[in-house]
């Protein structure tokens, strides 16, 4: 009973608008005068999953045989997406199983019915059909039956509520192509923030009942019972927020005073008063604001926990801050801004090769933002995701960085960056052979580099595909490097790394036909993750891992590097096949993981639920860390995400070619689409802490 027809907008910010004139007369159809001729619009949605009388199956669903008798209100002309109009039974039949509405859908309705509004009152003839999950009358196309036969008063929206023991997507099926309007016990948190929906082509967000989501495997162990109960949860706890038609880049229509800098909307908060129509299409629910219906910003409740914030400041007792910090794509290398090409561009300059900025003004946007979140951060020392792997000389893409904060800083708290011996560079120039890379910087006034920088060399994969041909897959590099805490008399290493994407192609996934809950290439991140441990695992003294590791919390490679044991019944970890390390074969079979590393992840240890640090797809999670040996971990005093980004709309961000003239703020907020990481060090007396 879910679902529409969706038709493209005629162009950009079209909106239909019924006709003044009187369209000719297109039906010799005549309106019944015995009620017992009209069925109910309750009956013809039914209790189940779809009307009982679409039985008759076709390429879209299920259309019924015989057409009915429907006299009802009309409660909303659909504008642009959605052709047609909305009907609803006023009296309803009581029943809190059956929606009292029901969309009819009529492409050419304004050119044969231009005086039809809301509050019309209509008697209609039609089929009753079952159009990709969504019940709806469909009019004969040619010789729509339809009567208007007076206009009474636009039906007022109802308070929407989700009952006790049933679920977001039950109570929405109750509500179906009815008018409702949200409130505070609607309890619609927002979920996902503002954003462009490739599938139904429009800007939106997304609402859950109760809090925002959480990803499954962030909470319990992927492919566990638990983890599964989670995810189906998840899939019936959605509703979309979106407009009927295309509203221009940058624009949220319902709320005119949408702004990046006051006019904001975060994950968590509750959309008050705001109306709209329940439907469905393209597998999800949909709150369609129309055109008239706005809301201000003091519709906007928020918790005063979940605004905005300054960065966390240093515990009581604090040495060291060290931070991690992936800043999208920094990339300098647009010819006007004149950085180094990157290793990827084979020596000219393409928009392909380029990740990241495409003009100077989205570059000076983009890196006015992150200047302002890392100054902010005051961490000591910083790992970096999402740099140009550009080289380190004075047109990359990090000495380009560290020239900016340095401008922002005082004599005391310049930054420097380390750098590679030539012989562990990619033709002497760059780290491993993707686009991005990883980097550090430090205050030079609070640690010392003591000897060179090492690279942690990670697996890649060659192979042949199953149309045989030859293929490869590869990983970023991690890079290591030893400090002297000056004052402290005490050394740690880091090690900055970022992991394979959960978007990317590998072999694992050649011949895949499901998809994986823990994303693409998991079991190549395994492969990775275990390179890491067998290494790291060696050194000696206080070390600390940080970085983007494309991996939730309980998700096979953090748990390869955490608190993973097998036990008996489940499901097994695994590493990839055909790995190799640099031209060195390392696996050419999958093997079982049996054991762990047991670093410590601080962030989840000290927080559990709150350390998020990224939302994707409407669920919070964490894919960055600070995991720690034990003999650094008693030294850390306070772990903590900065939510300056995953809390926020991707439209903040310094690109500007979704946004149209949306006014984009040099502030630390979407400064990136991850979370800061930010861990405290205390050098006095370790604290022994016990991981619980």
């Amino acid at each position: 009973m879910i679902g529409f027809r969706t038709l493209f907008p005629i162009a950009l910010g079209t909106v239909l608008i019924p006709s003044l004139a009187y369209a000719e007369d297109v039906t010799s159809f005549i309106c019944p005068t015995e009620d017992s001729a009209f069925t109910s619009i309750p009956a013809i949605q039914g209790s189940g999953e779809k009307s009982p009388f679409a039985t008759i199956p076709t390429n879209s669903g299920y259309i019924s045989s015989d057409e009915f008798y429907v006299k009802a209100t009309v409660s909303q002309i659909g504008e642009s997406l959605n052709k047609g109009f909305y009907l609803l039974d006023t009296k309803g039949d009581r029943n809190r199983s059956t929606s009292d509405g029901v969309f009819v859908y009529m492409k050419d309705l304004n050119s044969k019915f231009p005086t039809l509004k809301p509050g019309s009152i209509v008697c209609l003839q039609a089929k009753v059909e079952e159009y990709y999950g969504n019940t709806q009358l469909a009019l004969d196309y040619s010789s729509p039956k339809l009567e208007v036969l007076g206009q009474g008063k636009v039906p007022k929206p109802e308070r929407f509520r989700v009952e006790r023991n049933e679920t977001l997507a039950h109570a929405l099926r109750r509500y179906e192509s009815m008018p409702v309007v949200l409130d505070r016990l609607s309890d619609l948190k927002v979920t996902r923030n503002f954003s462009f929906d490739y599938d139904r082509y429009r800007n939106n967000l997304v609402l859950s009942y109760g809090e925002p989501l959480t990803k499954s495997t962030q909470l319990q162990p992927a492919g566990s019972a638990e983890a599964n109960i989670i995810e189906e949860a998840n899939s019936t706890n959605r509703l979309v927020v979106e407009s009927d038609y295309k509203a221009s880049a940058g624009v949220l229509p319902w709320l005119p005073d949408w702004d990046a800098s006051a006019g904001y909307i975060r994950i968590g908060d509750e959309l008050v008063n705001l109306q709209g129509m329940v439907s469905y299409s393209h597998d999800q629910f949909r709150l369609v604001v129309p055109q008239e219906n706005t809301i201000s910003l003091g519709d906007i409740v928020r918790k005063r926990d979940n605004d905005r914030k300054e960065a966390p400041k240093r515990t009581r007792g604090t040495d060291l801050r060290i931070s991690s910090f992936n800043v999208l794509n920094f990339f300098n290398s647009y010819p006007s801004i004149g950085g180094t090409l990157n290793i990827t561009c084979d020596g000219t300059y393409s928009d392909s090769c380029n990740r990241g900025a495409k003009s100077e003004a989205d570059f000076a946007m983009q890196r006015e933002k992150i200047v302002s979140a890392i100054t902010q951060l005051d961490a000591d020392v910083l790992g970096l995701m999402e740099l140009e792997n550009n080289g380190f000389g004075e047109n990359s893409a990090i000495a380009n960085l560290v020239d900016a904060l340095n401008q922002h800083e005082s004599p005391d708290k310049q930054y420097a960056f380390i750098t590679l011996p030539t012989e562990e560079m990619t033709d002497g120039q760059y780290l491993g052979s993707d686009a991005i890379t990883v980097g550090i910087i430090y205050r030079t006034e609070v640690v010392k580099p003591i000897g060179d920088a090492n690279v942690i060399v990670m697996p890649n994969q060659q192979y042949i595909s199953s149309q045989g041909e030859a293929k490869s897959a590869h990983q970023r590099n991690s890079l290591a490097q030893t400090f002297e805490v000056k004052g402290a008399e005490k050394a740690f290493t880091l090690i900055v790394n970022h992991l394979k994407s959960k978007g990317s192609g590998c072999l694992e996934d050649e011949n895949s036909t499901t998809e994986n809950v823990q994303g693409s290439c998991n079991d190549f991140r395994v492969s990775a993750a275990t390179v890491l441990g067998d290494t790291v695992s060696k050194l000696s003294g206080m070390v600390l891992m940080v970085g983007d590791f494309n991996s939730y919390a309980k998700e096979d490679p953090i748990r390869v590097l955490t608190d993973y044991t097998p036990s008996e019944g489940a499901r097994p970890i695994m590493t990839a096949s055909n790995t190799y390390i640099g031209d060195d074969l390392y696996q050419e079979q999958a093997s079982v993981v049996t054991n762990s590393y047991g670093f410590i992840d601080t962030n989840a240890d000290r927080n559990g639920r709150e350390a998020i640090s990224y939302g994707y797809n409407g669920e919070l999670g964490t894919l960055d860390y600070a995991l720690a040996n034990q003999e650094m971990n008693n030294y850390i005093l306070q772990v903590a995400d900065w939510h300056i980004n995953s809390f926020e709309s991707d439209f903040f961000e310094y690109g500007s070619k979704y946004t149209g003239d949306l006014q984009k703020y040099p502030n630390a907020y979407a400064s990136s689409d991850h979370d800061p990481v930010i861990v405290d060090v205390g050098f006095g007396m370790p604290r022994h802490y016990q991981s619980h």
